[in-house]
C-alpha cells in the first residue's frame, strides 16, 4: 500500500483539528469547541454491555446511549454548562485529553479517523475519574475546513466509575 502527499496532509490536518479541541476542550471554551463540528452532526457514546459476542458490546443504533446527540441538541448542552443551572460542574473539572491517533482512511467525500482517547478529570480535591476507550470520527469538508461530521465513543467500561459525564469525549 502507498500513501500520497495528500494522505500525509488529511492525516496531519486531522492531528491540527485534535489539537486544538484538546486546548478547547482543556479550557472549557465549549462554543469555540463546536466549530470544530460540521454544521450537521452526532455525536454519539453508546452503552457498552458485557455479553458473549464481542458484537453484541456495544448498544447500538436506536438503543441506550450515553450522549446521542445533534447541533441543536449539543448547542443546549453547552449553553447549560455556560450558565449556573449545571450543578455537576460547580466547582469546574480540571481536565486532561489525551488522544492517540491509530489510523485515518481517506476517500473522495470523507476522512474517516480510529483514536484511542484518555480523558483524565479531576473536581473538589478528591474526586477523579478516567474515561478510556475508542473514538471514530468522521471528517467531511465544510466550508474549506475538515469538520467532524460523526464521532462515536466507545468506553471500555462497561459500567462508569463516575458519578456523571458532564464532559465531553
Amino acid at each position: 500500500m502507498t500513501t500520497s502527499l495528500a494522505d500525509h496532509q488529511v492525516w496531519s490536518t486531522v492531528e491540527r483539528v485534535y489539537r486544538r479541541e484538546i486546548r478547547l476542550l482543556q479550557a472549557a471554551d465549549y462554543r469555540e469547541w463546536l466549530t470544530v463540528f460540521a454544521p450537521d452532526f452526532r455525536y454519539r457514546v453508546p452503552v457498552v454491555r458485557s455479553t458473549d459476542e464481542r458484537s453484541d458490546m456495544v448498544a447500538g443504533e436506536g438503543e441506550l446511549a450515553y450522549y446521542d446527540e445533534d447541533r441543536t441538541t449539543m448547542e443546549l448542552r453547552v449553553d447549560k454548562l455556560a450558565s449556573s443551572m449545571a450543578w455537576t460542574e460547580i466547582p469546574p473539572s480540571r481536565l486532561r485529553y489525551f488522544v492517540q491517533l491509530l489510523d485515518v482512511e481517506i476517500s473522495a467525500a470523507q476522512a474517516v479517523a480510529v483514536s484511542n482517547i484518555l480523558v483524565f478529570r479531576a473536581r473538589h480535591e478528591s474526586q477523579e475519574n478516567v474515561f478510556y476507550g475508542e473514538r471514530t470520527d468522521r471528517f467531511v469538508e465544510s466550508g474549506g475546513q475538515l469538520k467532524i461530521a460523526d464521532r462515536t465513543v466507545v468506553l471500555d467500561r462497561g459500567r462508569l466509575a463516575a458519578e456523571n459525564l458532564s464532559v465531553f469525549l
